[in-house]
């Protein structure tokens, strides 16, 4: 098969899920259990949409009709993501199709870069088995729904991509406009300080020449700030603490009224306390349990691709991992949106399919897209949050 043919395989991929995506999203949504017959909608474009406005997209919603504004809750949620939809508004007039659309647009971009990153590094065969199961990992229903990922994940690779070819400008940029997106941004500096570090012979005078595109990931961290504390008042530094440092500064306050009982802690006492509360029997198992299962997988993942991950992709997956098990969301849920956090340690697949070539992979296919439309369920009708 050639390589435009395995690209556009890919491509088909991810539209025939994205088309999927919605068709699961309206029958679970509208003939949910327990509902005296299907709701009222006004238009077939409402008839589409209600369906993914659910978790955090209200908050992305608000934000594209309302702009940020001093003590809500929207102020947690970083700004490239909503404002583009807002701009996309403009012209279609309503905020959860732009956000949809934003999304959807990142997801296909980050197809098409996701498979030409993959082979930077395996061959034809295995760049197409790590983009599929990039898409079809259950923890990946993110990327269909109206939430930062797509866009995150497309920014990422790009920075990695880019890097890859000694752009590191382009690569730095990137990573600005992934801060923006997520504060996991911040740790695509990891990476493209290490391909600095290898284009420059492991030379230090060397590196230090080409390290400027690296001030443009923390920069943009400090512009959101910047942003929050002029324009919304939403920064007043406390540092008394780290805990309050970190939501003072580093993020909103407002982030409590989204998780109440959150707080950042070394990982291996986030486990232990996660591990307690499940004991105890003071979660919501069936959630709880989804998400411990898609995590320990995912860790599984990386500790089986990592001796076939490059230096700055092993640095990269490393810092995701550890700080998204640092974050302890309370005891309903102490592992809430893991998963989904864990996600953007994307270049696992990339070390797993050079690791394995899969003789059964259809039917790997086929099982792990049951599974991610499965979780669209759970995601529609609220009993899980990705």
């Amino acid at each position: 098969m050639s390589e435009s043919a395995t690209l556009r395989r890919c491509v088909l991929l991810w539209g025939g899920l994205r088309v999927v995506s919605f068709v699961v999203a309206v029958v679970a949504f509208y003939l949910r259990p327990r509902t005296p017959g299907i709701v009222a909608v006004t238009s077939l474009r409402s008839f589409l949409l209600s369906p993914w406005y659910v978790w955090d997209v209200q908050y992305y919603v608000e934000i594209v009709k309302n702009g940020y504004q001093p003590g809500a809750a929207t102020t947690n949620f970083h700004p490239l993501y909503p404002w583009i939809a807002t701009l996309v508004a403009v012209v279609i007039r309503e905020p959860l199709l732009s956000l949809l659309l934003v999304s959807s647009v990142a997801g296909l971009l980050l197809t098409v870069y996701f498979y030409r990153l993959a082979r930077l590094d395996v061959d034809e065969q295995q760049a197409w088995q790590a983009t599929a199961l990039l898409l079809v990992w259950p923890a990946s229903v993110a990327l269909f729904a109206p939430y930062t990922e797509a866009l995150f994940l497309m920014l990422s690779v790009y920075c990695l991509f880019a890097a890859r070819q000694q752009k590191f400008w382009l690569a730095g940029l990137a990573a600005a406009l992934a801060t923006l997106t997520r504060q996991q941004g911040l740790f695509l500096a990891l990476p493209l300080a290490w391909e600095i570090w290898e284009a420059s012979g492991r030379r230090w005078p060397n590196a230090l020449r080409k390290c400027l595109p690296l001030l443009l990931v923390p920069a943009a961290y400090v512009i959101w700030i910047m942003y929050r504390a002029v324009a919304i008042n939403d920064v007043h530094p406390d540092f008394s603490s780290p805990q309050k440092f970190i939501h003072t500064v580093m993020i909103s306050p407002s982030s409590y009224e989204i998780t109440e009982q959150h707080a950042f802690l070394p990982p291996w006492l986030t486990i232990w306390k996660a591990l307690n509360v499940l004991w105890r029997g003071e979660t919501l198992a069936d959630a709880f349990i989804i998400d411990i299962a898609l995590s320990v997988a995912f860790i599984g993942l990386f500790v089986l691709s990592w001796r076939y991950l490059r230096m700055s992709y092993r640095l990269y997956c490393a810092a995701i991992l550890l700080i998204s098990l640092s974050f302890y969301a309370g005891d309903i849920d102490p592992f809430l949106a893991l998963p989904r956090h864990l996600l953007l340690a994307f270049p696992v697949f990339i070390g797993l399919a050079a690791r394995y070539r899969l003789r059964t992979f259809p039917l790997l296919l086929i099982v792990l897209v049951i599974g991610q439309m499965g979780l669209l369920r759970y995601l529609v009708l609220q009993w899980w949050v990705p």
